[in-house]
């Protein structure tokens, strides 16, 4: 699991989905390259916490499980964080072949 803070351009290796827990059940969302995780969420109905859409307030915190997932920007998550696996939704773009988060639900 490693969270990495870098420009947004396209990451070489995506993932065909993403796999998302929430409340003991898994949800396996098809990924298209580019779009963040909460959008990847929200394109299939999953209502995720979301408040600025920035990176600065951490509403849209979810816990990386397995993969890589690259930040556009972050602004309100520590070292600590990230060393934790905590990402944030609305800046996280999945990259390499498996990319698994967990929602608080």
């Amino acid at each position: 699991m490693r969270v990495r803070l870098v420009p947004s351009d396209q990451p070489e290796q995506v993932p065909e989905e993403v796999r998302v827990r929430i409340n003991g059940r898994v949800h396996r969302l098809p990924y298209q390259a580019g779009f963040t995780l909460l959008e990847t969420m929200r394109r299939q109905g999953i209502l995720a916490p979301s408040a600025c859409e920035q990176g600065l307030c951490g509403t849209c915190m979810v816990r990386l499980l397995q993969g890589r997932v690259r930040l556009r920007q972050n602004h309100v998550l520590s070292e600590q964080d990230l060393a934790l696996g905590y990402t944030l939704a609305c800046q996280g773009e999945p990259e390499g072949p498996v990319c698994e988060i967990q929602l608080q639900g």
